[in-house]
């Protein structure tokens, strides 16, 4: 642990009450100076910490920023987020980790960013997110899964944030296949999948998730919505992150034990695509009928027109009005 990761945990476990600088410098073993610099490097990133003569310091609020610190702080996971890096600006999440799934780190490593000059969703589409008001994040996996069970690693995320989301506000979201998290036809959660993988078997996977949180309205694109938009308050960037790395977790642990079925389930619960009209596009060709749901491996089945079923491993889908 970083020294000034280690004077932030003796302020946040004195809950609000003052600790000295001495006391400070003798459990972490530095000196007072140390602890000083260290408090200076917490105001500026943005630590709102009191300070008072024969009192020491005292932690009084914390950033609105995605920082390793307070993301991992009380996160109750095992493996998903127990190591953070975050950056102020990156290219792509998906990158980052891509990389270090390259460089061999174990599954669960975690890569937040306030923003990306480069993010991207599915089929390349360009993700735009504001500076300090969504959330940015991408996560190592190594299941052991052929390439072509990756998508039930897809569609589990999905599930993990509507989960998430639907605790957290009390509101309604569902799933547009294979997972736009949507509230009221408005997207307000993208997932990006992308592996590594062999000829049968894949290397590792990388999930990239990108949820508009406190973006205002003007600051979103056409048809996209936030948290903020839809409950008419802020919401707090660290405990929505928290409880979805738990949440993904718990489901990740249920589809690496064989339990898709479970998970499946869930997703048609959530699901805003079964049952519709939709079109899909698959390498060009546009398909039009109902979404009948997904199978097994989590392929969308659509019931075109003339009464056969198609199924749908990739592509683009879109509800008919």
């Amino acid at each position: 642990m970083a020294k000034d990761s280690a004077v932030l945990k003796s302020l946040r476990d004195q809950k609000g009450q003052f600790v000295s600088g001495e006391e400070i410098s003798k459990k972490l073993k530095v000196s007072r100076s140390a602890v000083w610099k260290e408090i200076q490097v917490l105001k500026n990133l943005g630590y709102e910490i009191g300070a008072g003569p024969h009192l020491g310091y005292r932690l009084l609020g914390i950033p609105d920023r995605m920082l390793p610190d307070e993301l991992s702080a009380g996160i109750k996971t095992k493996f998903i987020g127990r190591q953070i890096i975050s950056y102020e600006e990156t290219r792509s999440t998906n990158d980052a980790v891509f990389h270090l799934g390259e460089e061999g780190l174990k599954e669960g490593v975690c890569v937040f960013a306030e923003h990306q000059t480069q993010g991207r969703g599915r089929l390349g589409r360009a993700w735009v997110s504001p500076k300090y008001k969504n959330i940015l994040f991408s996560v190592l996996l190594r299941p052991d899964l052929s390439p072509a069970g990756v998508s039930k690693v897809t569609l589990m995320a999905a599930v993990s944030v509507v989960k998430t989301l639907r605790l957290l506000t009390g509101r309604r979201f569902h799933i547009k296949w294979p997972n736009d998290v949507l509230f009221h036809e408005k997207k307000l959660c993208g997932i990006l999948t992308e592996m590594s993988s062999e000829p049968d078997r894949v290397n590792f996977i990388v999930v990239g998730i990108g949820i508009n949180v406190n973006a205002d309205p003007g600051e979103l694109v056409k048809g996209a919505t936030s948290l903020k938009e839809i409950t008419g308050t802020w919401q707090s960037r660290i405990e929505i992150s928290q409880t979805l790395l738990e949440t993904f977790e718990s489901d990740y642990l249920q589809l690496k034990k064989g339990e898709f079925e479970a998970l499946a389930k869930k997703w048609e619960e959530f699901s805003s695509t079964s049952g519709k009209r939709v079109t899909a596009t698959v390498l060009g060709r546009k398909i039009h009928g109902t979404a009948v749901g997904i199978d097994k491996e989590g392929a969308l089945w659509i019931r075109t027109d003339s009464g056969l079923q198609e199924k749908i491993l990739a592509g683009d889908v879109q509800h008919e009005k």
